[in-house]
């Protein structure tokens, strides 16, 4: 007999039935379960890479939301582009003191929900068939692919000498003049879970020397080479837009010197008017309802 070999255990059958009972008992209990082998997935194939694919268009979030501004050209006594017109437009979309306040600076706006008015909509000309041509449609339409919260520029007036502007307060009227000026509206959008897409859009007046300055964003701090700003909060403009909304800001009769004259007002023998046209091409869904399966659209253009 070999003295380092185990010793063996002699277990009665009585037992040993008792404890193949009570293993039988304690596996699905601990949720064990038989282990098989099968095929293994290779990086290769199709079902894989279907898989991988999705994950990645899945994670491409924010997507873009595009978005058409149009600048619709008017003699501003013309009577169809007056009352006739804002009757049909919804300014009670903006709350009473911001109404105000645009007034007060030479602007209005209102949302329009239904179907564009004649006079909007024949004047409408798609961004694919603009003319050049044409004088009406030099520079009317421009389609924007805008990342959620990024803003945009849509430049309503540029190369401007000297800009004298009149900035009416609740608490007086300010006066200022701005050298090398650019008259714009700033744009942002951002998409909403039951389909409708937040716009919101402030006029502002980039002036002076080209300089560097320091710009901070999201808790960090980049080099931005550009003009000076002066912003216009107080008349900032934000309507959400259900499917087919449009959102309208147009210019009062004013002296010359408002804020809505240095951007819907154009200085030039024939005295034009405009009215800005900004419509959401495309349903907002928030990222955090999007499909997985929804392909996003990463391009972006502007102008």
């Amino acid at each position: 007999m070999n003295p380092h070999a185990p010793a063996s255990v002699t277990i009665p059958p009585a037992a040993a039935a008792l404890l193949g009972l009570v293993a039988a008992a304690c596996l699905p209990a601990a949720g064990c379960r038989t282990i098989t082998g099968g095929p293994s997935v290779a990086r290769d194939d199709p079902a894989f890479a279907a898989d991988v694919d999705a994950a990645r268009r899945a994670s491409r979030i924010p997507r873009t939301l595009p978005v058409e501004v149009h600048f619709v050209r008017h003699d501003p006594r013309d009577p169809a582009f007056g009352a006739d017109l804002w009757n049909a437009v919804d300014e009670q979309a903006l709350d009473a003191d911001l109404r105000q306040r645009l007034a007060a600076n030479g602007l209005r706006a209102g949302v329009i929900t239904g179907r564009v008015p004649a006079e909007i909509g024949d004047r409408l000309v798609p961004a694919a068939t603009i003319d050049p041509s044409v004088p009406e449609h030099a520079g009317v339409v421009r389609r924007l692919q805008l990342l959620p919260g990024k803003r945009a520029e849509v430049i309503a007036a540029t190369g401007l000498a000297d800009l004298v502007l009149l900035e009416r307060e609740s608490d007086g009227v300010r006066g200022a003049t701005y050298r090398d000026a650019t008259a714009l509206f700033a744009l942002e959008a951002w998409p909403a879970a039951d389909g409708r897409v937040r716009i919101r859009i402030v006029p502002e007046v980039k002036h002076g020397a080209v300089r560097k300055t320091w710009e901070g964003e999201e808790g960090m701090f980049r080099l931005e080479t550009g003009q000076s700003r002066r912003r216009f909060d107080e008349l900032d403009v934000t309507v959400c837009l259900p499917a087919g909304g449009t959102l309208l800001v147009g210019t009062t009769a004013g002296d010359g010197a408002a804020v809505g004259d240095a951007l819907l007002r154009e200085r030039s023998a024939t005295a034009c008017a405009r009215l800005l046209v900004v419509r959401p091409q495309a349903p907002g869904t928030d990222p955090l309802f999007a499909s997985a399966a929804d392909e996003p659209d990463t391009a972006r253009d502007g102008f």
